[in-house]
């Protein structure tokens, strides 16, 4: 795990060494245990490392023999001694155990096609001295970022914006990002909050060479959701889900420095926690956390898991006041705004942790491959609800007000609530709406005349077999790697702790893609084949549980100990970008409990904390 940077420019350029080092000081974070950097004509490539592979002789930039190949990588290639043995067999010769040092000697045998056969989470970075070639590549499901930039004399990149906007790169922000953020939670690929300053997406491989560059997908998740489905029934999909996911957990287990695993007591999480125990034995160590909210507490589940596995747990509780502090640790290395307000848990959870391992395992990604979430049943029950008369329809709707509103994104009566105002609109928007913040409606509403925030443009998401399945491609290319796993990494990195989810193994996903929609949810259950497939490995009382997830009481503390901050905050968003007046009805309505809010509220606050920066 690391941080990557580098410059394509002219050759001899005296100020390459100045760049270098400021783009090595803004992601120090990412890296605390080195730094290394070297230049080859044009190219310059850099790396602050967290070892967690050969942590004495795995120091990046790596070369092959000849040192005409040279890369850097941020994240883990979990088939690297596989790949290792075939290379040597072959006649390469290594230096390091690091898992890294494979992808030169493979870029000489395969060429750019060399990222066909990773398995791992990986952002990378490699210059052909030879033919004078940059390549950039980053993994399927975009657990790593990458970003780059074309100033007027380089092409630049980095594993954050804050390293490119330090080298030149144009901060001038990019206002249709920045109104789809409002719309959706997160700054999704290929944008980014800059607009001199774009990302990688996921399966994303970029080759500069000359005067061309050539961007091409390497791996296309929506392909999967759209082909034929696997013919399985349900007891045979669970087999080959759990021999897959068993596999991708050990695989991710690999590492030479001490290693834990977070652990919510959902089922995602005990099932990896379950699975990692079986390999690394008694001394596995759990982490989760908590708040006294009411609802919002998962420390009784997570301790209930640890006692029945074994492990050495240990459970943290958050307050007002830690939520706070996490924050404004944060705030000065979010390079974009980001809505989920379980970053900052997810981050004080990482900094927690980091006092006793260096690499945390995750359930990230189990409700976005089996059907997880609420809102994959709203959108089962969409289409019927739609055919219903128009007048009916709207009577339910006109209903909405005396749900009143909840403090809690799982109650019944706030799922309800959230149906009966979206459940007229086509599919994206309404699962947009369902999953972000504003609606494209109340995005107009608030926005200033004259504003750049504008309504954003609706996604075509194209062939889906089911429409379950064209809900599950939204997440998987669009909320997963825009929005959870941005947060993933941001906030691990943030406490210098590599994070690993073993569902996001690619071989996993294809097979889960593949499976037909009946299998992952029917009548009121999600997670069908999930469920069989872990049957032995989770505690009764947390396969009856209720889908809830890393989940805040920020509608309460909102209105509550959050109230003063929150307040302060808005009432220094810009008249120029939205109306005053509207904001303050916004916030009014959520204090007075006669809407919540918090969506909306929260978007524009971490907006405006990321417009200060």
């Amino acid at each position: 795990m690391c941080g990557i940077y580098g410059v394509l420019g002219r050759p001899g350029d005296p100020g390459t060494a100045s760049t270098l080092e400021r783009m090595d000081r803004t992601l120090l974070h990412r890296g605390p245990d080195g730094t290394g950097a070297v230049v080859r004509g044009p190219a310059a490539l850099g790396c602050r490392r967290l070892a967690i592979i050969d942590v004495a002789g795995g120091a990046q930039p790596l070369t092959d023999e000849t040192g005409d190949v040279t890369v850097v990588c941020n994240g883990e290639i979990y088939n690297h001694r596989a790949l290792r043995r075939d290379l040597v067999a072959r006649g390469h010769r290594f230096r390091s155990e690091s898992d890294a040092e494979v992808l030169p000697h493979l870029y000489e045998e395969r060429g750019p096609a060399f990222v066909d056969v990773l398995d791992g989470m990986f952002a990378l970075a490699l210059w052909d001295a030879r033919r004078e070639r940059l390549l950039l590549a980053r993994d399927r499901l975009g657990e790593k970022p990458l970003y780059y930039a074309q100033t007027p004399s380089a092409l630049l990149f980095a594993s954050e914006p804050k390293a490119l906007v330090a080298a030149g790169a144009d901060r001038t922000p990019d206002w249709a990002a920045l109104s789809r953020y409002l719309w959706t939670g997160c700054v999704a690929a290929p944008a980014s909050a800059f607009r001199g300053v774009r990302q990688l997406p996921p399966a994303g491989r970029l080759v500069v060479q000359g005067e061309h560059a050539r961007f091409d997908r390497y791996w296309d998740v929506a392909a999967l959701l759209a082909g034929p489905a696997l013919d399985l029934d349900l007891a045979t999909a669970a087999r080959e889900i759990r021999r897959e996911l068993a596999r991708s957990t050990e695989a991710a287990l690999a590492s030479d420095v001490p290693l834990g695993v977070f652990l919510s007591g959902g089922l995602d999480s005990t099932a990896v926690t379950a699975l990692a125990r079986r390999v690394c034995g008694p001394g596995l160590q759990t982490f989760a956390i908590g708040f006294e909210a009411p609802g919002f507490d998962e420390r009784p589940y997570a301790e209930l898991v640890a006692r029945s596995l074994g492990t050495r747990h240990r459970a943290l509780t958050i307050t007002p006041a830690l939520f706070l502090e996490g924050l404004r640790d944060l705030v000065p290395l979010l390079d974009e705004p980001l809505a989920d307000p379980a970053l900052v848990p997810t981050y004080l959870l990482a900094r927690f942790a980091r006092a006793d391992v260096k690499v945390a395992l995750s359930g990230e990604g189990g409700d976005e491959l089996f059907a997880g979430y609420p809102t994959y049943l709203g959108g089962r029950f969409a289409p019927a609800y739609r055919r219903l008369p128009a007048r009916g329809r709207r009577a339910l709707h006109g209903l909405t007000p005396l749900l009143g509103a909840s403090r809690s994104n799982t109650s019944l009566r706030y799922l309800l609530r959230r149906f009966l105002e979206e459940g007229d609109a086509p599919a994206v928007v309404r699962h947009r709406n369902w999953t972000g913040c504003f609606s494209r409606e109340g995005l107009a509403s608030i926005a200033a005349p004259g504003s750049p925030l504008v309504p954003p443009a609706v996604d075509d998401p194209g062939p889906a077999r089911t429409e379950v399945d064209l809900l599950l491609g939204l997440d998987l290319a669009g909320h997963l790697p825009d929005d959870l796993l941005v947060k993933l990494d941001r906030a691990s990195m943030a406490a210098s702790l590599e994070a690993r989810a073993p569902f996001l193994d690619h071989h996993l996903v294809e097979l889960a893609c593949r499976l037909p929609a009946e299998l992952k949810l029917r009548g009121l259950v999600g997670k069908r084949v999930l469920r069989r497939a872990v049957d032995d490995l989770v505690p009764p009382a947390v396969r009856r549980r209720v889908k809830r997830g890393l989940t805040v009481p920020l509608a309460a503390w909102l209105a509550g100990p959050l109230r003063l901050f929150a307040r302060d905050v808005l009432s220094r968003l810009d008249p120029r970008l939205v109306r005053p007046e509207a904001v303050k009805a916004l916030f009014d309505a959520h204090v007075e409990r006669r809407r919540d809010n918090r969506r909306e509220l929260w978007a524009l606050v971490m907006l405006q904390l990321w417009l200060e920066r």
